[in-house]
């Protein structure tokens, strides 16, 4: 039996799974589909966010990951969008699956 594959923030939410965001230069950044959602909305692909290094200006890899709590390392960080003033800004903070 073939599945839909998950192509918007919403059927990523639904699985509830995080958005890895990974540069050529080992930076990594974990997201929440659901915070992403909030922000861009559920239609969009998670694939075509945009997501910026501060070390440097490459290409960045996009991944979707399914959340397994029994899984996950302990000191998972990850960054959560908040809109201020119509601005976005984001802040770091402890994975609690």
């Amino acid at each position: 039996m073939a599945h839909d594959p998950i192509d918007t923030l919403g059927k990523a939410t639904r699985h509830n799974m995080l958005v890895k965001a990974e540069c050529s230069c080992g930076n990594v950044r974990y997201c929440r589909s659901a915070d992403l959602m909030m922000v861009y909305g559920g239609g969009v692909d998670p694939m075509k966010l945009k997501f910026d290094c501060s070390r440097c200006k490459p290409e960045i890899k996009i991944t979707l990951l399914e959340v397994h709590p029994e899984h996950l390392p302990k000191r998972l960080m990850i960054h959560k969008p908040m809109k201020v003033d119509g601005k976005i800004t984001w802040y770091t903070e402890r994975f609690r699956g």
